[in-house]
């Protein structure tokens, strides 16, 4: 079994997280910690294989965890679930070591895909350990290409379309001064809801950008900028 320790100050993402990960078989989560002092603590304790860790914490940041673990526990993996999506801490993660880098809110499959990908590198590099001889270059390659596979397709969460998405962004293209959800529908022939909810998306990706218009008459529309 791969033992997994999950690093997460909401109980709440934790828990989903742990079973999201149970639901692969060959894992276990043994832990779950909330803060900086239960993270070490279970970290000696418990000998994890892998760990998911967040990066924001009320009494830490999760990269620096990332460097005490790397200085302390050099064999423990590392995966990061995150709503970071900074350049600067995705740089210092993947120099760090990172397996993978998965920003939040996780969807199921992209989160299933990489442990699939690292429940394989994990047998490889056992299997290597067990054989107590020089690896050659075709075993590093193999090892890498695993690691590094890209996806085939992007992963879109439940009511993301992604013929839909791309003739949204279309149109995103020739939006000019911003566009409301409104006047998108009318544009590509689906409802006001539809078209909030794919730019809702677009601005949790960091495509667009909103804001809020008060007109002289009516409820503020939410107005969306290509960024």
């Amino acid at each position: 079994m791969i033992r997994v320790l999950i690093v997460e100050d909401d109980v709440r993402i934790a828990e989903i997280n742990r079973r999201l990960v149970e639901k692969v078989p060959e894992y276990s989560v043994v832990g779950i910690a909330t803060d900086e002092v239960q993270a070490k603590e279970q970290l000696h304790i418990l000998d994890p294989d892998l760990v998911l860790l967040d990066i924001f914490f009320p009494d830490m940041n999760g990269l620096e965890l990332l460097r005490f673990m790397k200085q302390n526990y050099p064999y423990v993996d590392v995966i990061m679930i995150t709503a970071a999506k900074d350049l600067k801490s995705i740089r210092e993660a993947i120099q760090s070591g990172v397996f993978d880098f998965i920003i939040k809110p996780v969807i199921y499959d992209r989160m299933l895909e990489t442990l699939e990908k690292y429940k394989h590198f994990h047998h490889e590099m056992e299997q290597l350990s067990s054989q107590m001889t020089a690896v050659s270059q075709q075993q590093v390659d193999a090892l890498l290409r695993g690691r590094s596979e890209k996806m085939k397709e992007p992963y879109y969460p439940k009511g993301i379309d992604k013929l839909t998405l791309d003739k949204i962004m279309e149109h995103l293209q020739y939006a000019g001064q911003g566009i409301s959800a409104d006047k998108l529908g009318r544009m590509v022939g689906i409802s006001r809801s539809t078209a909030r909810r794919y730019l809702e998306y677009l601005v949790t990706q960091g495509s667009l950008r909103a804001d809020v218009v008060y007109g002289t008459v009516g409820r503020p529309e939410r107005v969306y900028h290509v960024m």
